[in-house]
């Protein structure tokens, strides 16, 4: 990403947006420049966008990411967690977190998690011949769809079980649009290392993360969380950044010059730099001709998210959930059992567990039409084969809740930032990844670069 070193002596930034993304590089600002003023706008009431816990009479109900992964980049969240002072809320995994399920042809059958699954997985003949044709596979130099990615180096059969699954179900999107660039790049850069996947993970060595380090023992937990949802992250930066943030922002218009111009409340603004963190969609209509047409490209997945509790002794599952692939035809993306995964947040006798539908294949329109309550509770009674009784259910839709990284998206995204005005720097989930710690380390880069 090329950016202009940002002159000290300039006085003001503005940052569009309070979700992660503008919240992170808040915290890195003031954090690194203490002296540099600044100010966020955050258009609702609310902080934190797609990051939303709700604490209920039943439990914690968690709307967006549920967990954030310790090890790798995942040293930068903890880090910033212990320097906010939350090391004591965090909760750890629960072992049966790293069992993970595919439903499919009636079927609930468990994921290979250790030497022994394995060797015993129904899925054995699909793995061998997958491995086979990996060890043989020629690679390809050039963005590509998953789905060819993944038929050359391990199958049809093995991607439409496995690959096909992990899309729908975490990114709601489909293998045959989604980048393997964009979405996986240690994947492509693997295969240009070594044709062989399997050959090039014999030899690949993790990078060392530049944040402090954390023990074995914590790296090797699946996930992590905080007793209360990960919102207590969002209210912890929101104490930090207190002074900055201002709520319930109307933006007019925004107009670039010698400085930022920019008119919200009735008010006329300026700024030295904007950071955008807001939706693509969104930014898009202060943008102009061509920046706003690439911004337009940029496509999004509604998904429909159904919260249930229930009594513990009213589901016999021990996994962190499963997933649906896209044969199956069903709404339904998959099941994560929260409480499973993280029981410090169990209320009483209940458990928690949060089904996923909608996705690529669904318009809006069709997911309003669908009774998508009953449905998810008739799919669930069918795989776990009882009737369940729910003692409570709620149900949330979002039109845009995931952007989508399509073949060309890499070169889209470097479209972006040529066509951005100098000016302007744009961050959020639809440029460099979508988890926390994407968002998070690519904030953080962002204010090193600009402010070193």
């Amino acid at each position: 990403m090329a950016l202009s070193l940002y002159d000290m002596n300039q006085k003001k930034v503005i940052i569009l947006g309070a979700g992660i993304s503008g919240l992170s590089y808040g915290y890195y600002l003031k954090k690194f420049h203490p002296k540099l003023d600044f100010e966020i706008l955050e258009k609702s009431n609310r902080l934190g966008g797609m990051v939303f816990t709700e604490k209920v009479e039943q439990g914690i109900f968690e709307w967006g990411p549920r967990g954030i992964r310790p090890n790798g980049d995942g040293q930068v969240l903890l880090e910033m967690i212990e320097d906010l002072g939350l090391w004591d809320q965090i909760t750890f995994a629960n072992e049966g977190a790293k069992k993970r399920y595919l439903y499919h042809d009636d079927s609930l059958n468990v994921l290979p998690y250790s030497i022994k699954s394995f060797l015993f997985s129904p899925y054995l003949k699909i793995l061998l011949n997958a491995c086979y044709r990996d060890l043989n596979c020629i690679s390809f130099n050039g963005d590509e769809s998953i789905a060819d990615y993944a038929d050359r180096h391990f199958g049809e059969s093995f991607r439409k079980l496995f690959f096909d699954s992990i899309i729908s179900g975490i990114w709601a999107g489909s293998v045959e649009k989604t980048s393997v660039s964009a979405a996986f790049p240690l994947l492509k850069k693997l295969e240009l290392k070594n044709s062989s996947l399997i050959k090039s993970l014999f030899k690949y060595k993790k990078p060392i993360t530049d944040s402090k380090q954390y023990s074995k023992s914590i790296l090797s937990k699946a996930l992590f969380s905080f007793r209360g949802g990960l919102e207590v992250l969002v209210v912890a930066l929101k104490d930090y950044l207190n002074d900055h943030i201002l709520y319930e922002v109307d933006i007019d218009k925004i107009e670039f010059s010698d400085s930022v111009n920019i008119f919200y409340n009735g008010e006329g603004h300026y700024a030295d730099r904007l950071i955008s963190t807001i939706p693509a969609f969104r930014l898009s209509s202060y943008m102009s001709s061509k920046l706003k047409e690439k911004l337009d490209s940029i496509n999004y997945s509604p998904v429909a998210v159904l919260n249930l509790s229930m009594l513990k002794s009213a589901l016999d599952f021990d996994g962190f959930g499963f997933l649906v692939p896209s044969k199956e035809n069903s709404v339904v993306l998959g099941m994560v059992a929260n409480t499973n995964t993280f029981p410090e947040q169990a209320i009483r006798d209940l458990v928690v567990n949060t089904v996923m539908m909608g996705g690529d294949r669904y318009s809006i329109d069709k997911l309003r039409s669908i009774d998508l309550a009953k449905v998810a509770i008739d799919f669930l009674e069918k795989v776990f084969n009882k009737k369940l009784n729910i003692e409570s259910k709620s149900l949330m839709l979002f039109e845009k809740a995931i952007p989508q990284y399509e073949v060309g998206h890499l070169k889209k995204v470097d479209e972006i930032e040529s066509l951005s005005p100098n000016k302007l720097t744009i961050l959020g989930n639809y440029m460099y990844g979508v988890s926390i710690i994407n968002i998070v380390c690519k904030s953080r880069e962002v204010v090193r670069n600009q402010f070193s």
